[in-house]
């Protein structure tokens, strides 16, 4: 019931979001400015993403090198794309971390690995993008209405470095172990000792974190130039050049992780009215730049799909809703045979 309260609940903003937005804009501008866009401009930038996922699949299975599992790239690309089309057209319970930890765990029968290694490759792609965005703002001085961006992703910067001194970090860790048994925050505490003990795994293995933060970095400035792309297509030209695309998009990118509507879905349009608006783009171009992201986004997605249908894995495996966290042996319903998925490439 609660579920599905929240699931009503974020529709409802998702719509809410989107008629506010169409208020805004002029939609017959709208449509002549994407009727108008240059196909050769979008078509490379479908291609570009599509090597960007696979190079994110990559690092995936360079992550799972210190924990020892074994998986041919191509079972992993097929996971990773099958994540990709989860986030996009499966419930919002059903995320696409958790599709490929339920992929991973059904090969591997390691649950606390396959959730470590998704974790820590999305905690690698999180770094690159603060790396990308404080560089560029910090050095191109771009601003928003005036007021400099860059300060603010350093404190965003702080606080994700913060946070991962607490987990890999044995002092800080013990000392959050205490201030957890004292609020007697049991559940909390054992999720976060499950995380410790797992992410631990990674002590000493330099060589793998270097090189998945320098791919990361790639994978960022890649997603940055899908995003050019796009702007290209439709004529858009903003005060600062790429460098606004470096800002900008890795700024849009951490506001959509917030979960208040479906996908992200309407705070992305929002973010980049204000965000391109403050650069000389109309509000609706920017409205067609979120559009044609989210387009780019749904297309390179539909790999994931073609191999979720022919395996019929929605009638076969059911993946569950929720994933607790590493703890050693697979809870009952992520145990199974492993589903036969299609390799891809």
């Amino acid at each position: 019931m609660k579920k599905t309260a929240i699931l009503a609940l974020k529709i409802a903003v998702t719509v809410g979001l989107f008629a506010y937005i169409f208020h805004k804009v002029d939609a017959r501008h709208l449509w002549e400015i994407m009727r108008n866009a240059r196909f050769s401009f979008l078509a490379s930038a479908i291609i570009l993403y599509l090597l960007i996922q696979t190079l994110s699949a990559y690092r995936w299975r360079l992550v799972l090198e210190p924990l020892e599992m074994r998986v041919s790239f191509p079972r992993l690309l097929a996971y990773y794309f099958v994540g990709m089309y989860s986030n996009l057209f499966l419930p919002s319970a059903i995320g696409g971390d958790v599709v490929k930890i339920y992929f991973l765990n059904k090969e591997t029968r390691r649950l606390s690995g396959a959730t470590t290694s998704v974790f820590l490759d999305r905690d690698l792609g999180l770094a690159a993008l603060l790396i990308v965005a404080t560089a560029a703002s910090a050095t191109a001085g771009v601003s928003f209405n005036g007021v400099p961006v860059a300060p603010v992703f350093v404190l965003i910067s702080i606080g994700f470095v913060s946070a991962n001194v607490v987990i890999f970090y044995k002092p800080t860790y013990r000392l959050l172990h205490k201030a957890l048994t004292l609020l007697r925050m049991k559940k909390a505490d054992e999720k976060v000792e499950r995380l410790f003990e797992s992410v631990n795994s990674y002590r000493g293995a330099w060589r793998v974190l270097s090189a998945g933060l320098v791919i990361s970095i790639v994978i960022q400035l890649g997603t940055v130039l899908v995003n050019l792309l796009n702007g290209q297509a439709i004529g858009l030209h903003t005060s600062g050049g790429a460098a606004d695309y470096m800002v900008f998009i890795p700024a849009i990118m951490l506001v959509i992780m917030i979960p208040l509507s479906i996908g992200g879905l309407g705070w992305r349009e929002l973010s980049f009215i204000a965000l391109f608006k403050s650069v000389g783009a109309t509000e609706e171009q920017a409205v067609t730049l979120a559009l044609l992201w989210f387009a780019v986004q749904v297309v390179t997605s539909l790999p994931g799909g073609i191999i979720y249908l022919a395996e019929e894995l929605r009638r076969k495996d059911r993946i569950p809703a929720k994933v607790d966290g590493p703890d050693g042996d697979p809870p009952s319903e992520l145990a199974g045979a492993p589903p036969k998925i299609t390799e891809v490439g």
